[in-house]
């Protein structure tokens, strides 16, 4: 049997000494609870967070009691690599059997696959979005073929362009990335006089019954599959399994003991929900991000968990980044604009 080559990335040891502020030394230095870190861009967040990673894992956390949640698969591996590069420069590898750093919808399958495990379930499946597109164009292809009558008719002529089906399906993931069911869609419509929603809500109810059929073939069959979900119904579906299944949620409790979040401003409500469900049972739940920064509103970001809540905060006001006459001019535009902002100065010395 030929061996398969392994590609084996190097970690190269680069000790940056970073002269931290008092407000993130309070961070370093955090006995537990939860703590809001708001910071413009260049006022290192990102790197305070690997660096508090280290920390806690340096005095002696176990690194499997630590979780750290981003926005992308790019901004993990990132933020992995400085965290490794963090322990590895103080003499410290360590080995965990769960990623350190995950995206949040990475870590809702672990738990559906968790559970499944538990429960001798089928694994999990996630839905992609080419294979979701390709489910609507072909549900709408079918209701056009039959009139299109369950929509408005000046829509009915737009069934078949994919511009049509990228927006539906843009729009069944904000519902469903606030809790929205077919039915509350319809509700919403009708209460608003929006009958295009009306008919997305029954779109969406034919949607989720093919999903559904789509695994029903029994899960003592060896071809037993779970119901594909799309990323929206990922995170709700792991939400659902921590508020229901008690089991799940006293492993998930006893594990993740360190929860911090980078980048909180792109969260959705749903996330958002996850993530203070995990956080209200773990010893320190850490949110770093900036409501400024909040560019993903489109897809249904919401920087309410960094706003809303009732937590202490800190703000970082160094800027590491900038020259300061690029700063300096920036502070003169951002002064202009509306709404409390906190000064921004450059590291002293």
């Amino acid at each position: 049997m030929r061996s398969v080559p392994i590609l084996v990335r190097s970690v190269t040891v680069v000790p940056r000494a970073v002269a931290w502020g008092s407000d993130a030394r309070q961070v370093l230095e955090h006995p537990g609870g939860p703590l809001r870190v708001l910071g413009g861009p260049g006022t290192g967040k990102t790197t305070l967070v690997a660096h508090t990673v280290a920390d806690r894992v340096l005095r002696g956390v176990d690194p499997e009691r630590v979780l750290v949640l981003t926005s992308s698969r790019r901004a993990a591996a990132d933020l992995r690599d400085r965290i490794v590069e963090r322990l590895v420069a103080h003499g410290v590898t360590p080995t965990v059997r769960e990623l350190l750093v995950r995206t949040v919808h990475s870590y809702a399958f672990g738990v559906l696959r968790l559970q499944a495990q538990l429960q001798d379930l089928p694994p999990p499946r996630l839905l992609s979005g080419p294979d979701q597109d390709v489910v609507i164009r072909e549900l709408l292809a079918g209701q056009r073929a039959d009139g299109g009558r369950g929509w408005p008719p000046r829509l009915r002529p737009a069934l078949g362009l994919p511009a049509f089906a990228a927006e539906l399906r843009d729009l069944l993931m904000r519902a469903a990335e606030r809790g929205f069911a077919p039915e509350d869609l319809i509700a919403l419509g009708r209460a608003k006089g929006r009958e295009e929603w009306v008919a997305a809500g029954r779109f969406f109810r034919t949607y989720e019954q093919v999903m559904l059929l789509r695994g029903s073939v029994g899960t003592a069959a060896p071809q037993a599959t779970a119901p594909a979900l799309d990323a929206a119904e990922l995170v709700s579906a792991a939400l659902l399994v921590l508020d229901t299944d008690a089991e799940v949620m006293r492993r998930e409790s006893d594990r993740v003991r360190h929860l911090i979040v980078d980048d909180a401003q792109h969260l959705d409500p749903l996330q958002a929900a996850l993530v203070t469900r995990l956080g209200a049972g773990a010893h320190e739940l850490l949110l770093f991000g900036d409501p400024d920064q909040t560019v993903f509103s489109f897809r249904g970001a919401d920087p309410g968990l960094l706003t809303t809540g009732g937590r202490p905060a800190i703000r970082l006001c160094i800027d590491h980044r900038m020259a300061p006459a690029v700063r300096a001019a920036v502070s003169r535009l951002a002064s202009r604009l509306p709404g409390p902002r906190g000064a921004l100065h450059g590291p002293v010395g």
